[in-house]
């Protein structure tokens, strides 16, 4: 027979106590935490399931595409892409997590769960040892404050004594106020040496950060680095591996050429191999020409010839790659999405959605919508609708829309100015084949004077308001035509315009208004335009770039500029050689699509850079 215990009964334990306040309370709080632990994992879960948002994703990736490279040789894929996540949201960005938190909290009715929440804005970041572990509880050391803190350990989550522990925790106040709970991409070094350490150590002492949580944020990438030798389950890199994918990506580089996707193939297929054949580059170097990686005139005998190999090895190589890359993009197919790339269009051209755009707003200009959700809706229907033109001013600018994309761009000219003769993008196509410098400007002013006429100022954002952009366009043009010339002194005025009306500046003039700053010598005006506009993970190569011309005007043979030099080449390499060479630079583009840390993008670079140098 099973006798029941009240709650007012002496605990079966024999401790005296009633049932209630003794093993009673420990079930029920033990119930309690394990209902408030599936709340909590809940609303991780649901974070990293909604994020990124669109509105995140081009950030992320431009993020991810700066420091993967550094992270995945090191850690390895899976747990890199952890890293990468984890330091975008809670640091890089840890507004994004904040917020979310916050809403949180407005909707949380149990007191106790919002006292954890508040915990968690702003996540502790820690590289601490371990200082010994008992009843599924590890005490751990921060390397740098020395402060104790308590981590919960189990199976899934086992360390040892000595171990480095480096990630992200949120703190659990149930427990107590040193309390942690451990995030899944943590890391665990089992065996790092004195002297990495010690190298920690000297970099916080020597930095002018005050506190240790400063000197994690700004110097995070490089604390993973320190911290990376005696990886628990990652796969350790040979230095051999990373010489060998080095040595084809400086290959890549001087010859104005780029392919990740041989770079992260290549890195995978010699993770393994016990030895590396002299052929490796060579064979790289087909396999991508054969499988249209990269662009380059090359077939197998001039590829054996310029690196000295056999060509039947060559062969080997460049198969057994081949075979390795088919059967892994086969698997990346059949395991998840392929993964965005981010480009960016670069111009003086209308943007490529920019006809679709003005279609829309001449199909809801007149319409009366009463609610975001009718609003909603009707653009839903119209999107992607071509408009037929109802006037004449409205057929030339679809015309003229059309002629930016022909390749005979003035072959509508005449009939577009005879629909509407001021029209402001007609004027700019005019204007684009005059060779007379003087008639040249005189378009351009017509053009400007003509597109005033139908801006309006009074918009929030000045270039969402699709009318606006011809008159945007046409001041940026103008510009153009100045610092072409050299004629900085004219061209800032035009470029400061153009920030004013549209100070989130959707046209890229903050890059040419830059250069004639430095041109002019206004190198602190430049440095302000540039710290008003640069963003931690974007434009990086752009505005590295711009930092060593301003510091080379300071001093040429400064350590400043050396050292800010081989910054800007490790933003860009490719740009190294236009500046080692002073190659002629290209003229601003009419229209391009560029991706970060290409050739293509350190062309624009350098069409920025060149006046910058010149008689210096």
């Amino acid at each position: 027979m099973i006798k029941t215990i009240g709650r007012n009964d002496l605990c079966h334990c024999n401790s005296g106590k009633k049932y209630k306040k003794c093993c009673g309370a420990n079930h029920s709080s033990k119930l309690m935490m394990e209902e408030q632990n599936k709340v909590l994992q809940g609303l991780l879960q649901e974070f990293f399931e909604n994020h990124p948002r669109s509105s995140e994703q081009k950030e992320l990736l431009k993020w991810k595409d700066q420091v993967e490279n550094i992270l995945v040789p090191l850690y390895g894929e899976d747990k890199a892409n952890g890293i990468i996540g984890d330091i975008f949201f809670f640091s890089e960005r840890v507004d994004v997590w904040n917020s979310f938190i916050e809403l949180k909290i407005l909707k949380e009715a149990r007191t106790q769960i919002k006292q954890i929440l508040n915990s968690w804005i702003n996540p502790l970041f820690m590289a601490g040892e371990v200082l010994s572990i008992s009843n599924y509880c590890a005490q751990v050391r921060d390397l740098l404050s020395e402060e104790i803190m308590e981590i919960e350990v189990n199976e899934s989550f086992s360390v040892e004594v000595g171990n480095i522990v480096t990630g992200f925790y949120l703190p659990d106040v149930r427990v107590g106020n040193q309390f942690l709970m451990v995030l899944n991409s943590l890391t665990v070094a089992v065996d790092v040496n004195d002297g990495s350490i010690s190298k920690l150590k000297e970099m916080y002492e020597s930095s002018e950060l005050s506190t240790v949580p400063d000197f994690y944020k700004y110097n995070i990438l490089a604390v993973y680095q320190i911290l990376s030798s005696g990886l628990l389950g990652a796969e350790q890199v040979s230095s051999t591996v990373l010489e060998k994918v080095e040595e084809l990506e400086n290959f890549l580089i001087e010859h104005d050429l780029k392919s990740d996707e041989l770079i992260e193939v290549f890195f995978h297929y010699l993770e393994p191999l016990a030895e590396i054949p002299k052929e490796a580059i060579a064979g790289a170097i087909q396999f991508a020409i054969d499988h249209q990686l990269v662009q380059l005139n090359w077939n197998l005998e001039k590829t054996a010839h310029s690196f000295s190999v056999n060509t039947e090895n060559l062969t080997r190589f460049k198969d057994e790659l081949g075979s390795f890359y088919h059967v892994a993009i086969r698997n990346k197919d059949d395991d998840e999405e392929k993964e965005a790339v981010y480009a960016f269009e670069v111009g003086t051209d209308p943007k490529g959605n920019e006809l679709q755009n003005w279609q829309l707003y001449m199909y809801l200009k007149n319409a009366t919508i009463t609610s975001e959700n009718e609003l909603k809706r009707q653009m839903e229907y119209y999107h992607g609708k071509s408009y037929e033109p109802k006037t004449k001013s409205e057929n030339a600018q679809l015309l003229a829309y059309a002629a930016y994309t022909s390749i005979n761009r003035t072959e509508d000219l005449e009939k577009i100015q005879q629909l509407d003769p001021k029209n402001t993008d007609a004027l700019l196509l005019e204007a684009e084949v005059e060779i007379v410098l003087t008639r040249k400007e005189q378009l351009l002013g017509q053009a400007i004077a003509s597109g005033k006429e139908c801006f309006e100022p009074e918009m929030d954002v000045a270039w969402l308001y699709v009318p606006n952009r011809p008159y945007l366009r046409a001041l940026f043009l103008l510009g153009n035509f100045y610092w072409e010339q050299a004629r900085f002194e004219e061209a800032f005025p035009i470029y400061y315009e153009v920030l004013s009306l549209n100070p989130g500046d959707h046209q890229g003039a903050r890059y040419l208004a830059t250069s004639t700053l430095i041109a002019l010598g206004r190198l602190e005006e430049a440095q302000s335009l540039i710290s008003h506009y640069e963003e931690e993970l974007s434009d990086n190569a752009f505005y590295a770039w711009f930092k060593w011309s301003i510091e080379r005007q300071k001093g040429i043979l400064s350590q400043t500029a050396q050292t800010l030099y081989e910054e800007a080449i490790d933003q860009n390499p490719y740009v190294k050689k236009y500046a080692e060479k002073w190659n002629a630079a290209l003229p601003y583009p009419k229209s391009v699509v560029i991706t970060p840390r290409s050739p293509e993008e350190a062309k624009l670079i350098w069409t920025f850079l060149a006046p910058t140098l010149e008689g210096r």
